[in-house]
């Protein structure tokens, strides 16, 4: 069961705070990340400053794809780990 559920909650109020409150946080980061990922892949064009190109190949570039891919990772598992049943309030 998942912590929306009708029935009797698994986790205590200072346990489901913390758990959302860390969701948040990497949710921003993922979305931190993501605007890295268009800062270093979308530049403008020198001679007409209105005008955007793509640039790939770079090495922040890459590196910046890979701490989105990351990010949002492990945002994906954590969210996971929320609908969970509780390891810590409840035991194994």
């Amino acid at each position: 069961m998942g912590i929306l559920s009708s029935k009797k909650p698994h986790c205590s109020l200072g346990c489901v705070i913390t758990k959302w409150l860390a969701a948040l946080l990497l949710f921003i980061v993922s979305v931190a990340a993501l605007v890295g990922v268009f800062e270093t892949h979308v530049v403008t064009v020198s001679v007409e400053p209105t005008r955007y190109a793509l640039q790939f190949g770079s090495t922040g570039g890459s590196l910046a794809i890979l701490a989105f891919t990351v990010s949002l990772l492990a945002w994906m598992k954590h969210m996971v780990a929320i609908m969970k049943r509780c390891e810590v309030c409840n035991g194994k």
